[in-house]
């Protein structure tokens, strides 16, 4: 296990080394201290089965939270995901208005990034609306408090870098990123209208 330079594991190191165990220790007890957060409440309505790809992902394989935009509604997102023809999926969708669906396990590959790697280790996030329009306080806030509780359970850092690495996998790395970040991607969202500083200080309060 590797120790950072006071000679104590991280808690990232903790969660990386356990890996698809999970977060919790012996006997369920949260590894982080006090009382976890529960999960935040979502609509699940699943996509099918031919968009994403099945795995059993723990907190050793998810590194990232990719933001996206839909460029239209959640709804009509999330009913184009339970499409069998539509080859693509994310595993949360975030309406303007807070509303929040699941798509796909956390522990499965949806088909959101555009990059392989970046599919296998990550979890996506739709938000309802353009790229050309603004984003409501609702939605920012739902989007943060899910992203903030994903970061807890899987160990990702709560920090947007501004650039990112090809190699995915490497647990040295992590955060929250913009799709249009993405190595090789050729999409913008969640575009300049997105304000990373509010929604990044919204990650690490909740």
């Amino acid at each position: 296990m590797q120790e950072n330079n006071s000679g104590g594991s991280t808690r990232r190191d903790v969660l990386k080394r356990i890996g698809a165990v999970g977060v919790t220790g012996l006997g369920g007890a949260a590894l982080t201290s006090g009382t976890a957060a529960a999960k935040p409440t979502v609509d699940w309505e699943p996509a099918h089965s031919s968009n994403y790809t099945a795995a059993d992902r723990g907190a050793g394989y998810i590194d990232w939270v990719i933001i996206h935009t839909v460029q239209g509604s959640a709804s009509s997102a999330v009913n184009w995901f339970q499409d069998p023809d539509a080859d693509v999926s994310a595993h949360y969708t975030v309406a303007q208005d807070g509303y929040k669906y699941q798509s796909v396990s956390d522990i499965n590959i949806a088909w959101h990034a555009g990059e392989w790697d970046y599919n296998q280790y990550s979890v996506g996030i739709e938000h309802g609306g353009y790229v050309s329009g603004t984003y409501e306080d609702a939605q920012y806030r739902a989007s943060a408090k899910l992203t903030s509780w994903l970061c807890d359970q899987y160990g990702i850092p709560k920090q947007h870098p501004s650039s990112v690495p090809y190699d995915a996998a490497n647990p040295a790395n992590g955060g929250v990123i913009a799709h249009s970040q993405v190595p090789s991607s050729t999409h913008t969202d969640p575009g300049s209208n997105w304000d990373w500083g509010y929604y990044m200080d919204l990650v690490r309060s909740y």
